[in-house]
């Protein structure tokens, strides 16, 4: 956008040449980085030629010299069929060795051309479209927005200088906004997904900071032939410092991110967990990001093997990445619940199969299990290892106090609960720690609810439950609010037992109180109704207890 300032000012042929040609290697560059810049270098390359044919100085060797510079630009993706070729990263995305390949990969086709997400349902444009202007005035000062509209309002103005680049900037905002907004298929009702979307709207809220940059020096034009004056130049780079400053200090505090190690911290916990030579299957951004960046650029733990689960199901993955992860035998070449021989010649395995082939070796999952293939069910297990899993052969036994000597300590996570803003990966990388407390308790309750279990089982199983319950619960002040409900539903299990030594009025009461804070905490939850009526129930039972006990 600067570039097309400073050409729509070129005043000769030679500097409007020269400027065009940087201005197309630098629209080739800016593709290399961000796929909907795409939909500004749209806008901006038809207007130069426009503007080079009405100055008469577009010719067939000029657009070839000019494509020729756009093409140097597009240069770094060289590097994707050269190393795909070479074989030689131990992560990668896609075989670019072929055109079809590449095309895949530079058109994000297994994503979906211009999506955020994959098999995803979005908001409609209407919400996303009053969610970018409530954005904008959270990230833009109002003296900002306000120059932009002045931009916009002085093109009516006849005597207006250069209103082609106004309507060149406006409307590139428009068509983006309006673009992204059908395109971005995530629910913004869900913090996370909000925070994914705001960071496309820095593109857009970039146009606006251009238009206020007009804006101002219309505005200061406007007020020196007004005053008859033209000493306002210091005014206007003055007002212009002021408005850069301004932005510095309102968004420093939140773009400082010196001391943030919570990822890394996260990623480094679930690393050092794991026991020797183990296979962890990888699912979804977090965990797979922030361990293959620990593992493979920082080499911690050596001795483990990362397996994406998503990737597995691309006939790509394996071929490219199979011989970096020399401790895993694949019994196959693609992941599919299915197990055959494709027509390309390539063999299927399920997860089963891959269990069975690796049993010298414990697998964990982190985090979640890919739902398409249930096959691993007939003979493991999921136990639960902090926010991971161990897939464990259904024929051990399980030992609750074993497992709970092992998983009681498994991190060392000390961040306060809920001090992250909820739409950060930081937020996220915070919750998944600290209902990693959570999951040996509620695996246990689960068991104790098996019909098939024993009632001597039953009741240590229940037993052990709510001392785990109880011990998280109190051991912090905040804590996830689904912890309230668990331990009162284990209070409540805890009531039914007989010769456990347990007070039932201290039981009866502590059911009452958790679920009256869950209540308080969570409003959401459409078993809110359900609860009260509960409630009620509860308190009548303890006031009943209660009366017994005095008469």
């Amino acid at each position: 956008m600067a570039l097309t300032v400073h050409f729509e000012e070129a005043a000769t042929a030679k500097e409007r040449s020269k400027i065009a040609k940087i201005g197309a290697f630098c629209c080739g560059l800016s593709l290399c980085n961000q796929h909907t810049i795409v939909l500004y270098v749209l806008c901006i390359i038809p207007w130069i030629l426009l503007r080079l044919l009405k100055e008469k100085e577009l010719s067939l060797g000029s657009l070839v010299k000019l494509s020729l510079y756009f093409s140097a630009g597009l240069l770094p993706y060289i590097y994707l069929p050269v190393s795909s070729y070479l074989s030689q990263a131990r992560w990668t995305w896609g075989d670019q060795t072929t055109l079809l390949g590449f095309l895949t990969h530079f058109l994000r086709e297994e994503y979906g051309t211009f999506n955020l997400a994959k098999s995803e349902i979005g908001s409609s444009m209407s919400k996303i479209l009053l969610s970018q202007v409530t954005n904008m005035r959270t990230e833009l000062s109002f003296n900002i927005q306000a120059l932009a509209v002045w931009a916009n309002i002085c093109l009516v103005r006849k005597d207006r200088q250069n209103p082609s680049l106004v309507w060149l900037f406006t409307g590139m905002f428009c068509i983006y906004s309006l673009f992204f907004a059908w395109r971005a298929n995530l629910d913004i009702s869900k913090p996370l997904f909000m925070g994914v979307v705001e960071r496309f709207w820095m593109q857009s809220n970039a146009v606006v900071a251009v238009l206020a940059g007009v804006g101002l020096a219309a505005l200061v034009s406007e007020s020196g032939r007004l005053l008859n004056t033209k000493g306002l130049q210091c005014l206007e780079w003055l007002s212009a410092a002021l408005f850069v400053i301004y932005q510095i200090y309102s968004n420093y505090s939140i773009c400082d991110q010196k001391t943030n190690y919570v990822i890394d911290k996260f990623a480094k916990n679930l690393l050092a967990s794991m026991p020797p030579d183990a296979i962890i299957l990888l699912r979804g951004d977090l965990p797979g990001n922030s361990l293959r960046y620990m593992h493979y650029c920082e080499g911690l733990r050596p001795d483990i093997s990362l397996v994406d689960q998503e990737m597995m199901t691309y006939e790509w993955y394996l071929p490219k990445m199979a011989k970096h992860l020399p401790g895993v035998n694949f019994p196959g070449n693609r992941w599919n619940p299915v197990e055959g021989i494709l027509p390309s010649g390539m063999v299927t395995f399920n997860l089963y199969h891959f269990l069975e082939t690796n049993k010298q070796k414990e697998t964990f999952v982190c985090i979640g299990i890919h739902e398409g293939d249930p096959t691993w069910k007939k003979s493991y297990s999921l136990w639960p290892w902090g926010s991971c899993d161990k897939l464990v052969s259904s024929e051990i036994v399980f030992n609750p106090e074993e497992w709970i000597k092992l998983t009681r300590n498994i991190y060392n996570w000390t961040e306060e609960y809920g001090r992250f803003d909820p739409s950060s990966w930081e937020s996220v990388a915070n919750e998944e720690m600290w209902q990693a407390r959570m999951k040996t308790p509620f695996f246990i309750f689960n068991l104790a609810e098996t019909a098939n279990t024993p009632t001597n089982v039953k009741a240590q199983l229940y037993t052990h439950a709510h001392d785990l319950y109880k011990e998280i619960v109190y051991l912090q002040k905040e804590h996830p609010a689904n912890w309230h409900k668990n331990y009162a539903i284990a209070c409540e299990r805890m009531l039914h037992l007989r010769d456990r030594g347990t007070d039932p009025e201290l039981l009866l009461s502590e059911t009452i109180r958790h679920l009256r804070l869950y209540t308080q905490k969570v409003q959401s939850d459409p078993q809110l109704a359900d609860i009260s009526v509960a409630l009620k129930h509860l308190r009548k039972e303890l006031q009943s207890l209660r009366n017994m006990k005095n008469v």
